[in-house]
């Protein structure tokens, strides 16, 4: 069974973006704007064989969701 490696992209309080593998909240990138983190989210999902990534705006509501494939 594989396992998922969907993607959330926020922005964090002290003002860098996160790229945080959904089922490990330990497994992140960190980046200085949000262009960048969602750059690193759609290599790393293409990467590991696909999966969605979700992007969340400043306030924390869902922006959009993306099916990325490998």
């Amino acid at each position: 069974m594989k396992i998922k490696q969907d993607r959330t992209v926020y922005f964090r309080e002290d003002g860098l973006w996160v790229n945080q593998l959904n089922m490990d909240p330990w497994t992140a990138t960190h980046h200085a704007t949000k262009d960048d983190a969602l750059f690193a989210a759609r290599e790393m999902l293409k990467t590991d064989g696909g999966g969605e990534l979700t992007l969340l705006s400043v306030d924390g509501a869902v922006e959009f969701l993306e099916s990325v494939s490998s």
